[in-house]
């Protein structure tokens, strides 16, 4: 689910829904106004999916949350 595979398309993996999040986190965003901006996306669809991308981005340390807003790490 994390990795495209032979029975997984890239537009369904959370490696292509962390890449559309990771688009719109140009500059500190809140939780809600990220979700907001990225819901219509096909990659994303569901809150669910939205979190598990977010998580996946903050465990490789490519995003942070700090004072109550997302942002890239440097």
């Amino acid at each position: 689910m994390i990795l495209p595979t032979k029975h997984l398309k890239l537009s369904n993996s959370l490696l292509s829904a962390g890449a559309a999040l990771l688009k719109n986190v140009d500059e500190p965003k809140t939780v809600s106004l990220l979700w907001y901006k990225t819901r219509p996306l096909p990659e994303i669809r569901t809150f669910e999916r939205f979190t598990l991308s977010l998580d996946l981005l903050f465990i490789m340390g490519i995003v942070d949350f700090k004072d109550g807003l997302i942002r890239r790490t440097q």
